[in-house]
């Protein structure tokens, strides 16, 4: 790309040192950085861009944008704008041929169900015989290989790499979650958005957030930066049963379909029966009644999967035809996952980490658990701890709660764990300041018919520890040791 072409694109700038004539890369960190790239200089909260520009120039760098002037000397270029992150993705969009034209875009957000619905949605489209990416915190999928994303909406050259990534790989839907962090800090700057779903809105972030008022309407930066271009094709699909929807609904200038669990919303459900194997219901669409057999468990996977159903749907596939197809779908790792059906317990892991996101996992699974049910949550570490005593009431509704940390950071875990105390409806709860010796304390108490919930982490990979250093867990593999362990030592131990 002419660096020429890219200098032209902005009104108001200042240039110093001498630009190399044509690029072929741009990104945010020096390690990816060569002689044909672009290196933009972001200054975050935890580290300044800036001090990399020494590494970037050794290797070769003659390209960089900053929100400062920096010395680079005559054999470089230094860009300075206001900001430099939304420079950089303008000029993403331009290096690699505004990849998002190539697919259809669908943005997901919303408090929960995000993963949930944007993998149906990656699921669903490989189902219909399309090429299909996925973006989100369980990470990054071009079809069926799998790749290391480290939020769950990447920052916004980033995200541009992995547009670009899946365009060349043949993907005609690119379907993605959008956090709010995201939409706060401009992520997805210059993505044009087919299709925009959203989910509900609960308490989260108010670490981040100042309000629950901040919180949802920069939720809705979603549906309003979608563009009043009505020759455009668009879609919004929201969640009838979630309040905020009216005000999104306003948002907007494009079709919006509903949906909901009563007869007010475009699509909803009837008949609905269920167990831990899964959801059967009735579809009424405005197309007709469709028996759906679900592989999903509980009502508001009724809705993530409305919500999934809804956006094949939109792109012009039969509705009998994707119905068909969610029979087959495989469960969404870390969300209402039930680990080794053949235990004598039922072993579940979930991502729920909000009030809300824990009442309906209760309401969800304690109509169906035989035996006791043994609850664990994990207070965040850093994070609004607001939510921490609903959250710990929640959990002592189980027959026994277990409270743990969960990524803990620089707060001391003891701490964490008597936020969730101070909740607690009884007495019946446990406590641990490690999550690891939580986990296995609820295997190694339960009894064969017992159902253990452990919620806050699903399966990712990961605690973040004292100075924020990641170390390697995995609630599904600490669980299924510590049952096998329980209730299957001798083959176990002897393989």
């Amino acid at each position: 790309m002419n660096s020429k072409t890219l200098l032209s694109l902005l009104k108001i700038k200042k240039t110093y040192g001498n630009f190399p004539v044509a690029v072929e890369k741009i990104s945010t960190d020096s390690r990816e950085i060569d002689g044909n790239s672009i290196f933009v200089a972001i200054k975050g909260h935890l580290v300044d861009g800036q001090n990399f520009i020494p590494d970037v120039l050794e290797k070769g760098c003659r390209f960089i944008i900053s929100d400062r002037y920096y010395d680079v000397g005559d054999d470089a270029g230094i860009l300075v704008v206001k900001d430099p992150a939304k420079v950089g993705a303008l000029f993403a969009e331009y290096i690699y041929d505004f990849p998002h034209e190539a697919m259809t875009m669908i943005g997901v957000t919303g408090t929960n169900g995000k993963t949930t619905v944007a993998t149906m949605i990656h699921s669903l489209s490989r189902a219909m015989g399309k090429e299909s990416a996925y973006l989100g915190t369980n990470g990054f999928m071009v079809n069926d290989d799998r790749y290391v994303s480290v939020n769950t909406t990447p920052e916004s050259i980033k995200l541009h790499h992995r547009m670009n990534a899946a365009a060349e790989e043949g993907a005609e839907v690119f379907a993605m979650e959008v956090s709010s962090h995201g939409l706060k800090l401009g992520r997805p700057y210059g993505i044009n958005f087919d299709i925009a779903i959203f989910t509900n809105l609960s308490q989260d972030h108010l670490d981040f957030h100042p309000t629950m008022d901040d919180y949802g309407y920069t939720k809705g930066l979603l549906f309003s930066q979608m563009g009043q271009d009505v020759k455009e094709r668009k879609f919004v699909v929201l969640n009838n049963d979630d309040p905020w929807s009216e005000q999104y609904q306003r948002m907007t200038p494009h079709e919006v379909i509903t949906y909901g669990m009563d007869s007010a919303s475009d699509f909803y459900p009837t008949e609905i029966d269920g167990s831990l194997e899964g959801f059967n219901f009735t579809l009424n669409t405005p197309e007709g009644e469709f028996f759906v057999n679900s592989p999903f468990i509980g009502e508001f996977n009724i809705q993530n999967l409305m919500a999934a159903i809804i956006s094949e749907w939109l792109q012009g596939y039969d509705l009998a035809k994707i119905i068909r197809a969610v029979e087959v779908m495989a469960p969404v790792e870390g969300r209402l996952e039930v680990l080794d059906t053949s235990l004598p317990i039922n072993l579940i892991i979930d991502f729920a980490h909000t009030p809300d996101a824990l009442e309906k996992i209760m309401n969800t699974i304690q109509p169906f658990a035989a035996g006791r049910l043994l609850f664990l949550v994990g207070m965040t570490g850093e994070r609004d701890t607001t939510k921490a005593k609903e959250m710990g009431e929640i959990a002592t509704r189980a027959d026994i709660a277990i409270f743990t940390p969960d990524n803990p950071a620089n707060d001391d875990p003891g701490m964490l764990v008597k936020l969730l105390e101070a909740g607690a409806g009884s007495d019946n709860y446990h406590s641990f300041t490690d999550r690891d010796a939580g986990i296995r304390y609820a295997v190694e108490i339960s009894e064969p018919g017992d159902t253990i919930v452990l919620a806050c982490k699903g399966r990712e990979p990961y605690q973040i520890m004292e100075n924020y250093v990641k170390v390697p867990h995995r609630d599904d593999l600490i669980a299924l040791d510590a049952a096998y362990r329980k209730y299957r030592p001798k083959e176990y131990l002897e393989e």
